[in-house]
């Protein structure tokens, strides 16, 4: 076989480095990568290869002799470029190939002495060109990681600077920053045709089973051998763009074995918010990281190709956080699509996406080339952890900050229920936020999330004697909650299909015009006092208080689309209530059920109504009848969800609504697993258990006792609702008779 450019490989022995070191070139090693030889070299060999040197010779003699070449006599003149950017002179490579050609007898008298310094010549050439772009690709890699590190390593929600307390309003991630686990989802598969079944003729049955894995660190998905594609799901405020963030940081601080890697590894993050980058139309991922990055992030501009050079090599970390975010069903297709597509192409990085799995569609991307996995809860351990790093990172004294962290524990440990929410992220940084200015915490959700707005609107600067008057010519401390919920609903309806784009990010024109509308007509201003006044407002709020941030060039959004839910379902609650109409929140309901962008809010929206309200709005969802609902029952979930709120009084309100919840919940528990489905089941699962530390609580372990169910699944229901140590003794007594036999 003659000798073909096509099949050549360079191959670098191991110890290279040190040989630089013996040469002299330890300056070099700084710069050298050794795949970026290797590429220069063969891109050169493959110019220079024109002139057919080598017409003749069988490839492993070739391929042999190029190896000891370029390794060896001719390495010190094709360092330079590495070293002092000169360019190789033709002249010392022609004299390293004539002095290497002696220890390589096959190759004597097999190549044309009189095309050997044209050969070298373009090789020369076309080596020095890529090592001077792969070196500018390593100059402009400094100056986007900065970036990137500045823009994403604060955590701008971080509660109030406190003069003399707390040190700085957002916090540097690392610092405060605990790494959550996750759990692997195994899938098996069954049919189910409803259509053959409504024609009379025989059931089949297709379900998706979902199955617990695993639980690990989420930082062990990336040394994971299986897959090197994941996606991540994880509910409201679990912690996704804070865990992709960190993921990024980590690498831009050049600190990869706190993710478990080997030190001074060459990896390229690429984070981007799939909600950005699906508003723009006729652009592909990697033209919006560039203006990503340009544009907004304020990186020099980054010469051609800089993201294909470490793409190519499989030396990219790529991280893709908040699919559900896209609003519009057919967007998020489409945006699918285009994810596909590019890890399709650069298949060798890793990538993660991120997803709350409400808005995830399971055949979005195919299981057995993405492993899924559930961003998991903290447990007792990861809330003290939590507690700890915060109150350190934020509270100079250190004496101070163990009274905080000893009050916020003592907090959590006397009521069971605040525990409980303290296990999500972001409900437990709102806990600690708001425990400084609240001595007896909110045991509800809503409660916690109108007590952080509350705490963040009204107790900015509290040491610095500025009043909102200073800020503000016509408004007040009362207006600014109105007018955050009013924002809230406006943005949070902006998501249809003449308007995909929107449900969450905003154009700063259009905030600014819509603020001063309102603030015209409720303050009876003029037009440009209004418009002046709107300015000021969204200044306070993304400044002062942390609610409202920029997300890129003239574009706003809530700083968690919790807080935009929440005062969306404040905003629809007040209008019900202004207009004594309670046909508004109903017909909210009607129009939204079973809409991911809707979920949260309608949830909200009833937890916060009186009893006899809420009971009537969960009756509007129970008689919804939406489609296929004897199998997916979605109707009978959103209503136990709604009981999982802890909406106080709603039993006596209503006692029979409660009972039939339960009782038809428990009854698809114990009802034939084949007719249910496992998916079914596990949902069954997790909201009878959710029931933990509410009002219904014995009433749920009651019903189930009652029914008989399976001892295994009755176990973890009790241990759920508040009976574990009766669980702990059952499996001990178990485990005697079998101690017994084996001794």
């Amino acid at each position: 076989m003659t000798f073909e450019i096509g099949a050549f490989a360079l191959k670098i022995a191991p110890g290279f480095g040190a040989k630089l070191v013996e040469i002299g070139f330890k300056e070099a090693i700084k710069k050298f990568n050794p795949s970026d030889f290797e590429k220069a070299c063969t891109w050169g060999i493959k110019a220079a290869d024109k002139n057919k040197l080598f017409s003749g010779c069988e490839q492993g003699v070739v391929e042999d002799f190029l190896n000891s070449f370029l390794t060896g006599a001719a390495l010190p003149e094709l360092l330079k470029p590495f070293n002092d950017q000169e360019k190789p002179q033709v002249e010392f490579l022609v004299a390293a190939f004539n002095a290497t050609v002696p220890e390589h007898k096959k190759i004597q008298g097999r190549f044309d002495p009189a095309r050997l310094h044209d050969w070298l010549e373009v090789f020369a050439e076309t080596y020095f060109h890529k090592t001077s772009s792969y070196l500018r690709f390593k100059v402009a890699k400094a100056d986007y990681l900065k970036q990137l590190a500045n823009w994403f390593d604060d955590v701008k929600f971080a509660g109030i600077a406190v003069e003399g307390q707390e040190i700085e309003k957002s916090e540097k991630l690392a610092q405060i920053f605990v790494m959550p686990d996750v759990l692997e989802e195994v899938n098996i598969y069954f049919e189910l045709d409803i259509k053959a079944w409504e024609e009379g003729k025989k059931l089949q049955v297709w379900q998706r089973e979902t199955r617990s894995g695993g639980k690990f660190l989420a930082s062990q998905l990336l040394n994971q051998n299986q897959s090197k594609k994941f996606v991540l799901l994880g509910d409201p405020g679990s912690g996704k763009t804070t865990l992709l963030s960190f993921f990024a940081v980590m690498l831009t601080q050049n600190a990869p074995e706190k993710l478990g890697w080997d030190p001074g590894i060459d990896c390229l993050p690429i984070l981007i918010k799939i909600r950005d980058f699906a508003r723009l139309s006729d652009i592909n991922l990697l033209d919006y990281a560039r203006q990503f990055a340009e544009k907004t992030m304020s990186v020099k501009p980054l010469p051609e190709g800089f993201f294909e050079y470490w793409l190519a090599d499989g030396r990219a970390m790529i991280l893709l956080d908040g699919l559900d975010e896209v609003v519009e069903e057919s967007k998020r297709y489409a945006v699918v699509l285009q994810i596909e597509s590019f890890l399709g192409q650069y298949h060798q990085n890793l990538a993660i996406i991120t997803s709350r799995p409400a808005g995830y569609k399971r055949d979005f991307f195919n299981t057995s080339e993405f492993e899924h996995y559930q961003l998991q809860l903290f447990d007792d351990a990861k809330v003290d952890e939590f507690i700890n790093r915060w109150y350190d990172s934020r509270v100079r004294d250190a004496a101070e900050a163990q009274h905080r962290k000893d009050s916020i524990k003592k907090a959590l440990d006397e009521n069971d229920r605040i525990k409980l929410l303290a296990r999500n992220p972001l409900l437990l940084t709102i806990i600690a936020l708001i425990h400084r200015y609240q001595a007896v915490l909110p045991r509800s959700r809503h409660k916690l999330y109108e007590k952080a707005v509350e705490t963040l609107l009204k107790n900015w600067d509290a040491n610095k004697n500025l009043t909102e008057q200073s800020v503000f010519k016509c408004l007040d401390v009362d207006d600014l909650r109105r007018l955050m919920e009013i924002l809230a609903y406006w943005i949070h309806t902006q998501g249809s299909t003449d308007n995909p784009e929107g449900g969450t990010l905003i154009f700063k024109d259009d905030l600014l015009e819509q603020l001063t509308l309102n603030i015209k007509t409720k303050k009876q201003v003029e037009r440009f006092q209004a418009k002046e006044e709107a300015k000021r407002f969204v200044d306070f709020i993304q400044q002062r208080t942390g609610l409202l941030n920029e997300q890129g060039q003239d574009l706003y959004a809530f700083v968690h689309k919790t807080f935009q839910e929440y005062l969306c379902a404040q905003q629809i609650g007040y209008q019900a209530d202004d207009d004594d109409d309670f046909e508004i929140v109903l017909k909210h309901i009607r129009e939204h059920l079973h809409d991911p962008h809707w979920r949260e809010v309608l949830l909200l929206l009833i937890a916060q109504q009186k009893p006899k309200k809420a009971a009537k709005a969960m009756r509007e969802i129970l008689a919804a009848n939406s489609e296929h609902e004897e199998w997916l029952h979605r109707d009978l979930f959103f209503a136990g969800s709604c009981l999982a709120e802890n909406i106080q009084g709603l039993k006596g309100a209503d006692s029979s609504l409660t009972e039939e919840i339960l009782e038809k919940l428990v009854e698809l528990e114990v009802r034939d697993e084949v007719l249910v489905g496992k998916r079914v089941r596990s949902q069954v699962l997790q909201i009878l258990c959710s029931m933990s530390e509410t009002e219904f609580e014995a009433q749920t372990l009651e019903l189930l006792k009652a029914r008989g169910v399976d001892e295994n699944r009755l176990w973890r229901y009790q241990a759920a609702l508040g009976e574990k140590e009766a669980v702990i003794t059952a499996m001990l007594l178990r485990l005697i008779p079998i101690l017994h036999e084996v001794a």
